[in-house]
């Protein structure tokens, strides 16, 4: 079941994505218990920055453009309950 729910985070471009598992443990208890991918649905390398799991930051462009920060695109991670009796993915949208 997909919970159509989402939160937002800002975390630095240096940490890695365990780092930031770390950080969302705020919003969510249970941030271990999910299998965190990207909107292709790789999974991601824990250990590995956004950079290094191919996850972009565009902050720069979208300054240069004069483009109002609440238009800009901010690419989510999708994270998927690990239980085999359901199917809750929830998305957690990263700020550099």
């Amino acid at each position: 079941m997909l919970t159509h729910h989402s939160d937002t985070i800002e975390v630095p471009s240096e940490e890695t994505i365990e780092e930031i598992q770390t950080r969302y443990f705020k919003v969510n208890d249970h941030a271990d218990s999910y299998t965190w991918k990207t909107v292709t649905i790789k999974p991601l390398d824990m250990g590995g920055t956004l950079d290094e799991n191919e996850i972009v930051d565009d902050t720069d462009k979208y300054e240069a453009l004069n483009i109002p920060e609440n238009k800009w695109y901010v690419p989510p991670i999708l994270i998927y309950f690990n239980d085999d009796l359901t199917d809750d993915r929830r998305e957690v949208h990263i700020r550099k």
